[in-house]
Order: structure tokens, then sequence, then C-alpha cells
């Protein structure tokens, strides 16, 4: 055992000497050359090969010239072995660390968090790391070897755009945001960068590094989505115009096919449908807030309803709930739209023919972006009410006197002659008031003003400029015109079958008509006014004449 033992160890110390002998190779090579060079010198001086050689008479060895011979040589080994082994740990050192470098190469390129490929100057792919595989799909042996812009990574569309990066990469650093596609087919959005690698000066090829920034790209998107909303809101565009920009821009963050905005009409308690796009149900009829539906549910618990067909078979779904959804529906997807805790509606996704559309991150998509909608929705709201209540009469809901007088204005130029303008005094208000109260006086004023709006042509503004005092101007209207429009309003009046009876309207009117003659829409307006003054004193005369017959 012990003999066995022992000849492993000297094995082992055979093999190291030999390890030790390749290392250092030069160094050995010298000394046995010095060595050999030696014994040739000290051979030389006893075998008298001088005398054989060249025929000198033979002599005694000499030691001082053999020593004097040898002393050279070996200083001359000892030097070159010196000068042999500084080379040799200078090399030897120059490879470890080219190995280590090689090693924290290796290490570095494996263990990025990025997606590394390493490819020769021709584009071929050398190497890839595993978050490249993780990324798009390839693992080395079927990556290794290919040409990078062959269409391995890149969507049909950008070939040449792939091309186009390798050749800017082989002059400098270069950076890039784009699209590329994983092995499924995948499309996604990634940035690249790409550096080259020298070695002694020359092109051993370049590394490309991609990153997924498709969540970047989405948070960009998102906020540019949220921005353009609110640039719509605060721009002089109409509350329907800012409708259809909502849809316009959602669809760039969620599939909107099929999309619905309803609110409520806080007054009415009434839900209504102000934009609505719908494939298969393009009308939705206004209903209560307790309405049995999907859309009441939202706006009255305030929070999100997302249901598709297969989830609404769970027993997390009432019955009522899948009568709600009904039969048409594949997914259904509402949240709603709330001001300061408020709920002013909701808007809803739909689709009628795949149940997957929508998933549980859309629902938080939506609800983020809801808040910016309905801020929207209510700001260009309360503009238009308020560029409402600044034209129109709030009783009556006709145009009110700073309208009026402003149309006016406009119209009187002789493009719109003949203009002719009807003043209309309300007999009897005061009476009715007085007796009945001011309430059934303004229902009075509010029925007076559906008959004047439901006989008035399009092109026509109806206007209450205060009080019992109404007015209509018609453009591109004779005198003789004007005339037959006030006989038509005293007859409907006169008709009107409104209960009770003191509702029907008891009226005044006077008509005037600019062709060019009057010099301003003053002196217009008192003539108009002064012919109904005359027809108000006529009716009073014909009244007093009738009471006293009486």
């Amino acid at each position: 055992m012990k003999l066995k033992l022992n000849l492993e160890d000297k094995n082992l110390k055979l093999q190291r000497w030999i390890e030790k002998i390749k290392e250092n190779r030069e160094v050995f090579i010298i000394i046995v050359m010095v060595i050999l060079l030696c014994f040739i010198v000290c051979l030389s001086e006893v075998l008298y090969t001088s005398h054989f050689l060249i025929g000198t008479s033979p002599t005694s060895f000499n030691w001082r010239k053999a020593l004097f011979l040898i002393i050279p040589l070996i200083f001359f080994g000892i030097l070159a072995i010196a000068i042999i082994l500084r080379f040799v740990r200078e090399r030897k050192k120059a490879k470890e660390v080219l190995q280590k470098s090689q090693q924290e190469f290796v290490s570095l390129f494996n263990s990025s968090p990025e997606a590394l490929v390493y490819l020769d100057e021709k584009g071929n792919i050398i190497n890839i790391n595993p978050r490249f595989t993780e990324l798009f799909g390839y693992n080395i042996n079927e990556a290794k070897g290919r040409n990078l812009d062959n269409g391995m990574i890149h969507p049909p569309e950008k070939m040449e755009e792939g091309k186009w990066i390798t050749e800017k990469a082989l002059e400098d650093k270069f950076y890039y945001e784009t699209i590329r596609k994983k092995k499924d087919g995948t499309l996604f959005s990634v940035s690249i960068s790409g550096s080259r690698v020298m070695l002694d000066g020359n092109l051993r090829g370049t590394i490309w590094m991609y990153r997924d920034i498709t969540g970047r790209k989405q948070d960009e998107q998102l906020h540019q989505v949220l921005y353009n909303i609110s640039k719509a809101a605060n721009s002089p565009i109409s509350l329907n115009q800012l409708y259809k920009t909502i849809h316009q821009e959602l669809g760039n963050i969620i599939d909107t096919t099929n999309l619905y905005i309803a609110l409520v009409d806080e007054k009415e308690d009434k839900i209504f449908f102000p934009y609505n796009i719908d494939n298969t149900k393009p009308i939705h009829l206004p209903r209560t807030i307790n309405h049995n539906s999907l859309i009441a549910q939202v706006i009255k618990t305030g929070k999100s309803i997302f249901v598709n067909r297969e989830m609404i078979k769970g027993k997390k779904f009432t019955m009522e709930f899948r009568k709600w959804f009904g039969t048409l529906r594949k997914v259904w997807l509402g949240v709603p739209l709330k001001v300061e805790d408020r709920v002013i509606g909701a808007i809803v996704v739909q689709s009628y023919t795949n149940p997957e559309l929508y998933s549980e991150k859309d629902i938080r998509l939506l609800e983020f972006v809801s808040s910016q909608v309905a801020t929207a929705l209510e700001r260009k709201r309360t503009e238009e009410r308020i560029r409402y209540l600044s034209f129109h009469d709030a009783l009556t809901g006709l145009y009110n006197r700073a309208y009026f007088e402003e149309e006016l204005g406009r119209y009187n130029s002789p493009r719109h002659y003949p203009l002719s303008v009807i003043m209309i005094d309300v007999n009897g208000l005061k009476g009715i008031n007085d007796t009945f109260g001011h309430h059934e006086g303004d229902k009075l004023l509010q029925h007076l003003a559906f008959l004047l709006n439901s006989i008035s042509r399009k092109g026509d503004v109806v206007a209450r400029l205060g009080g019992d005092e109404f007015a209509i101007l018609l453009p591109s209207t004779t005198s003789e015109q004007a005339n037959k429009f006030c006989k038509r309003i005293k007859k409907i009046c006169g008709e009107d079958k409104i209960k009770p009876a003191y509702l029907r309207p008891s009226i005044a009117l006077g008509h005037a008509t600019q062709k060019g003659e009057y010099q301003n829409t003053e002196v217009l307006l008192k003539e108009a006014d002064k012919r109904m003054y005359q027809d108000k004193n006529k009716s009073t005369c014909l009244r007093a004449n009738t009471h006293r017959q009486r």
C-alpha cells in the first residue's frame, strides 16, 4: 500500500516538473544548451579535437583555457535565461490578463439583464445571452450562424431598416427605437444599442443590446392620450366634437370599436346617451338611474363592472346580472366617470364577437383615464351651459335680448334684405300673475315660447326680450310674408286648446321690414314696436266694446 502511494507521489511530482518545463521551455532550452556547450568545450580539450580537425600538435589539457571559455558561456547563458524568464513572465501575465478579461466579458455577457447578441463583421450571430433567448425565444443553437438581418427578429416592413441600422453601427455607436418580432410572431417595442468590437485596431464584429420598452411606450402613449383629451377640453371645440376626440384618443390604448358615453341628468334623475358608437345597438334610449341594467348599476354604485360570457356563468354573478348582460354581448366593461367623488356618468366598451378582447388590466387602464375624461366632459358641459345661458332666456329657452340684438346687427345688410322684425307683447300677464301666481304666469310664457318655436323657420331668430315682450327676426322676408306670419301666429294662439284656458296666449303683434330705408336697427325696432302697440290698442278697444255689448 505504501509502495503504491510512493509511486503515485512520484508520478505527481514528475507531472508537475513536466508542466513546469512546458511553461518555461525557453529557459530549459538555454540551460541545456549552456551545459552542452560547456561539455563540448571540456570534451574538445580532453580528446584533442583540434589535433584531429586541423592537424595541430596535441597538447596537455589546459583548465585555464577551458574555464576561460566556460565562464563566458555560463554568464551569457544566465543573462539569456534572465531575459527569457522576464519575457516569459510578462507573456504569462498578459495571457492571464487576457484570459481573465475574456472570462469577465463572457460572465458579463451572459449575466447581463439586457438582451445581447454578438455578431461578426458580416452580421452573422456568434453568440447570444440568456436574456436574448428569454426576450426573443431563440436559443443559441437556433441563432448561432444566422444573419441577424434575414428576418429572424424583423417584421417584413422593418427589413430595410434593420440593414440600415447594421451599417450605422459599423461606423460608430448607435441608438434607435423601433419594433421587433419574437419567435412566435409577437411584435413589441425595443430600444437598440450597437457598438463595434475592435481588436488590435481591427474590426472583429459588433455587439447589440436590445431592451423591451413596451411598458415605457404604453406609459408615454397613455400620457399623450390624457394630454390630448385635456387639450381638447380647453380648446374652443363643441361638446359633440369632444366626444369624438375622446373616442379617437382612447382607441390608441384600448379597443373602442363599440363605445358609448352615458351621462346623468340630475334634474330629471335620468341617464342619457349623448355619444354612442355601437355596431349592433346604434341607439340607447334614456332611462332612469334605478333602471335594471349594467350601466345603471355602474352609475348607482360608482364601481366598475367587467364581465364576459364565461364569467357570467359563474357563481359571482346573480341571475339578474345575467339578464342584464343579455345574449348578444361577449364582453362588457364599464367604468364610472367621477368628478370629486360625484358620479356624472360612465364610459363603456364592449364586444359582440371576442370574449377575450378585454382583461383585468383594461379595467385599471380605463379607470385611470376616466378621471381625465370626466373632468374634460364636465368642463366642456359647464362651458356650453354658460355659453347657452349667455345667449338664452333661462325661463323659456329662447334667445335673449343680447343675442337678438347681436343677430339683428349682423343681418342688417343688403345681402339679407328684405329683413323683417316682429314684436310681440303678451296681454294680461300681470293679471294672471296677481290672480294665479307667478308660477302660472311663467307657464304661460313657456307655452307661448313653445308655440313660437313650433311655427318658426330654421333660420329665424325667436327671442324673449324681457318680461312679456318677444321678438322674431325674419331674414330675407318681405313685408307681405311677415304679415302672413303674424296672422298665422294669432290663429294658432286663438285656436290653442291648452287647459286651463287662462294659459291660452293673448298677444299683440307688430312688424316692420328693412329694405334699406331705415338708418339703423333702432329705427326698425321702433317702427315694429309702434305697430305692435297699435295692435294692442285695437285689441283693447275690441274687448271693451264686446264687454259693453254684453
